[in-house]
């Protein structure tokens, strides 16, 4: 399941940079980079486009593997055999988060009330903000080798997307300018 707010903010570095820090906040691992805005053929907009990987790991051991290693070390011909199933009984279980951030922003500009009327340019951006999150085995630096089918894995997964949903929600809600709108993209998650 895939959840989406559309909010109305003034910087979208400001989000992106509060995004990074929500993540740090929840012990999700990640590398920083910068929003990059770029124009858009309507003068005066700009566009953005970015994804947030965030990673979460925890060792975990097949028990499986780790018995049937260990049955098969007695029998002299299959030790070294019994000595791979131990070792590849230990394996690293990754949950990943995935906040996507795409929009606009634009000069809104408003009109000062006084003795001399001026400008004065404000940005305002729309962005969809979006949040996946998958678990599994890890490979590589920020992937997973397969989706896990483990039930109480997949049941702390939804927990946890449940929790970073609300507090990305609560988020929004304290650096957005207007209300923020939610919706959901309900997928068969296996849950």
């Amino acid at each position: 399941m895939q959840r989406k707010w559309d909010v109305r903010i003034a910087s979208p570095r400001k989000l992106f940079r509060a995004l990074h820090d929500f993540l740090d906040d929840r012990g999700y691992v990640h590398e920083y980079e910068p929003l990059k805005a770029e124009p858009d053929a309507i003068h005066g907009t700009a566009i953005f486009k970015s994804e947030l990987l965030g990673k979460s790991d925890s060792p975990k051991r097949d028990w499986a593997y780790l018995v049937f290693g260990i049955l098969l070390l007695p029998t002299i011909l299959l030790t070294n055999l019994g000595i791979q199933f131990i070792k590849q009984s230990r394996y690293t279980m990754r949950t990943i988060a995935r906040i996507g951030v795409e929009g606009e922003a634009y000069l809104a500009k408003e009109g000062a009330q006084g003795t001399v009327q001026s400008e004065v340019p404000d940005v305002v951006s729309d962005a969809r903000i979006t949040l996946d999150m998958e678990a599994g085995p890890a490979r590589g630096e920020y992937k997973i080798w397969r989706p896990t089918e483990n039930k109480s894995e997949l049941i702390r997964v939804a927990e946890e997307r449940q929790e970073l949903g609300d507090g990305l929600f609560g988020l929004l809600l304290r650096i957005s300018q207007l209300d923020v709108k939610t919706s959901q993209d309900h997928e068969s998650d296996g849950s």
